[in-house]
C-alpha cells in the first residue's frame, strides 16, 4: 500500500464507532485519522496573517519604476494592483488612506501632495527606498538588481537615450537631489542648453507628461535650502548690481507682450548666463545669495518663457522652466515659482496636456494659500479652468471660472509679486471665452471673446491677437466664414508687429478654412 493510500484509509468501522473528537466530543470520521475533528484543528492553528503583501516581483517591472520614478501616485497604485493581485482595499488597508481616495487617485481625479501622505503611501507599500529618495519613517530594503529587468527594456531604454539624447538629459536633471549645488548646476546647463540651436530637436514637441507633473512634485515636496558662499574667493555680489540685473528682467517682461518671445529669447538667456556667473563664481551671505537665487529664478522662468513663445522644442523651455523652480526653491519664494508654474501650465495646453496643466496651477495655488494675493491666486484659477475645460469637465471649469472672476474684483493684495500685471476684465473674458471655446460652446465664446478684445489694452499684441484668432476659430465653427475672415485679418495684422510662435502657429491652422488670409501670412 502506498503512502497516499494509508493516509487515505479510513479507520477500521470497530475503532470508528468510540472515537471523538478530544476537545469537543463530537463523533469523528472514520477517514479522520487524528484526534481533533476538522474545526478544532482549525481552531488550534495560530491565527493567519491576513495582511497583504505585494510580490517582490512587482517592484522590477518597468512600468512601476517608471511611474515611482515621475512621483504618479495614482498609476502606482493601478499598477500595483495589478501586478501584485491584490484589491483596492488591500492598498486602502496598507497605507492608510481611504478607498475613496485612492478611487480618485487612480483616474486623476485627486493628487498626493503633501509629503506627510506620500510617505505614509510608500511605506505602506513597503516601495524600495532607492525607488523614490524620499526621508522614510521606517526601513525599508532596496530593490531587486536591475538584472531582473528584462533585458530587452534594458536595450529599448538605451535605444530612447541614444535617439533622444536632450530627453534623457532632461529626465536626469528631473531625479537629480534638491541641494544648492544642484540647482546651480541647474541653472548653468539649462542656459548652455538654450544657446545649442541643435537643443531638444528629436524629442517630441508635447515632450513626457510624466516628467512635468515629476518635476512640480518634487519641487511641492522638496526639503528647504538656502545658496551662501561667503568664503568663495571671487568678488562680493553687491545689493546695486541686483537692483540692475532685476530690473533687466522686468525690462524685459514689458516687451514681452508688446514684441513676443521671439525678439527677447537670444537676450533673455545671455542675460541669465550673467546671473549664473555670479551664483558660481561671487562671494555673498545667506541673506544676498537669497536675493540672488531670486533674481536666477526669475530670469530663468523668463528666459524659459521666451524660448517657448519663440517656437523652440518644449525640451529647451522646460530646462530653464526646471531650474527656475529650484532656483525659487533656494530663494523661498513661491510667487516666483508660481509665475513658473503658470508658464508651464501654457506649455503644456499648447502641448495638449491637460493634466500637466492643472497639476502645476494646483501647486502653485497650494504653495501660495496664505499669501494675501487675490490677483495671483486668480491667475492660477484661471488656468486651472483652462485645464478643466480641455478635458471637456464643464461644471468644474465654469466653477473655477467664477471663483477666479471673484478674486478678480478684489483688487491687488498686499503680497501680489511684483511681476504680476492685475488681472483686468479684458483678460478675464480672454480666458473664458477660450474655455468656452474649448467646451464647444462656441457662440459664447465670441460673446466672452469680443468682450475680452473691448477691453484689453493695445499695448497687449500677443493677448489681442490670440483673442481674435481665436474668435475666428469660433467664428468657423457657428458657419460665419465672413465674421471668421475678418477676425482672422485682424489677428493676422497683429502677428505681423510680434515675434510669438504661439500666435503664429493659431493662424496657420485658420489659413486651411480661410485660404484668403494665406497671402496675408506670407
Amino acid at each position: 500500500m502506498t503512502t497516499t493510500q494509508k493516509l487515505c484509509a479510513p479507520v477500521a468501522p470497530e475503532a470508528a464507532v468510540s472515537r471523538r473528537c478530544s476537545r469537543c466530543r463530537c463523533r469523528l470520521s472514520a477517514y479522520n485519522t487524528d484526534e481533533l475533528c476538522g474545526a478544532c484543528s482549525r481552531a488550534a492553528l495560530p491565527p493567519a496573517d491576513d495582511t497583504p503583501r505585494i510580490p517582490a516581483r512587482v517592484w522590477a517591472d518597468p512600468e512601476v519604476r517608471e511611474a515611482l520614478a515621475a512621483w504618479n501616485f495614482g498609476q502606482v497604485s493601478r499598477l500595483v494592483r495589478q501586478r501584485g493581485s491584490i484589491r483596492q482595499e488591500d492598498v486602502a488597508q496598507l497605507t492608510g488612506l481611504s478607498q475613496g481616495f485612492l478611487s480618485m487617485l487612480e483616474s486623476g481625479a485627486r493628487r498626493l501632495t503633501s509629503i506627510d501622505r506620500i510617505v505614509d503611501f510608500l511605506d505602506g507599500l513597503a516601495v524600495p527606498a532607492d525607488l523614490v529618495r524620499v526621508p522614510r519613517r521606517r526601513p525599508v530594503p532596496r530593490s531587486v538588481g536591475r538584472t531582473t529587468i528584462p533585458a530587452r527594456t534594458e536595450s529599448r531604454r538605451a535605444e530612447r537615450a541614444e535617439v533622444l539624447p536632450s530627453q534623457s538629459r532632461e529626465r536626469a536633471e528631473t531625479d537629480a537631489p534638491w541641494t544648492p549645488e544642484q540647482a546651480i548646476v541647474a541653472l548653468r546647463e539649462a542656459a548652455a542648453f538654450a544657446t545649442d540651436d541643435r537643443a531638444g530637436i528629436g524629442v517630441p514637441h508635447a515632450g513626457r507628461s510624466s516628467e512635468v507633473s515629476a518635476y512640480v512634485q518634487r519641487w511641492a515636496t522638496a526639503m528647504p535650502y538656502r545658496i551662501a558662499r561667503p568664503r568663495h574667493s571671487g568678488a562680493e555680489v553687491p545689493e546695486a548690481l541686483l537692483d540692475q540685473l532685476q530690473a533687466t528682467t522686468d525690462l524685459m517682461r514689458r516687451m514681452d507682450g508688446e514684441h513676443g518671445g521671439g525678439s527677447l529669447a537670444q537676450s533673455a538667456t545671455a542675460h541669465l548666463a550673467v546671473v549664473v556667473g555670479l551664483l558660481r563664481h561671487g562671494r555673498y551671505g545667506a541673506e544676498t545669495g537669497q536675493r540672488l537665487a531670486a533674481v536666477a529664478a526669475d530670469a530663468a522662468g523668463q528666459a524659459g518663457w521666451y524660448q517657448l513663445d519663440s517656437g523652440r522644442p518644449a525640451a529647451v523651455a522646460h530646462r530653464l522652466m526646471f531650474a527656475a523652480l529650484r532656483a525659487a526653491h533656494a530663494a523661498d519664494d513661491a510667487r516666483i515659482a508660481a509665475g513658473v508654474l503658470v508658464h508651464l501650465a501654457i506649455s503644456a495646453y499648447v502641448s495638449g496636456r491637460p493634466r500637466d496643466i492643472l497639476d502645476a496651477v494646483r501647486a502653485g495655488q497650494e504653495r501660495t494659500r496664505g499669501l494675501d494675493a487675490p490677483g495671483l491666486r486668480s491667475l492660477l484659477l484661471a488656468w486651472e479652468a483652462r485645464g478643466h475645460a480641455k478635458l471637456g469637465r464643464r461644471r468644474e471649469a465654469l466653477h473655477t471660472l467664477g471663483l477666479a472672476a471673484d478674486l478678480c474684483v478684489r483688487g491687488r493684495g498686499a503680497d501680489e509679486p511684483h511681476w504680476l500685471v492685475h488681472l483686468d476684465e479684458g483678460d478675464l473674458h480672454a480666458q473664458a471665452g477660450s474655455c468656452h471655446l474649448d467646451l464647444g460652446d462656441h457662440r459664447q465664446a465670441v460673446t466672452s471673446l469680443a468682450l475680452a478684445a473691448e477691453r484689453l489694452r493695445p499695448a497687449r499684441v500677443r493677448t489681442r491677437g490670440l483673442v481674435f484668432a481665436r474668435t475666428a476659430t469660433a467664428r468657423l465653427r457657428l458657419g460665419d466664414p465672413q465674421g471668421a475672415y475678418e477676425a482672422g485679418e485682424k489677428a493676422v495684422e497683429l502677428a505681423a508687429r510680434i515675434r510669438s510662435a504661439r500666435l503664429d502657429e493659431l493662424i496657420r491652422g485658420l489659413t486651411e478654412s480661410l485660404p484668403g488670409l494665406r497671402h496675408r501670412v506670407d
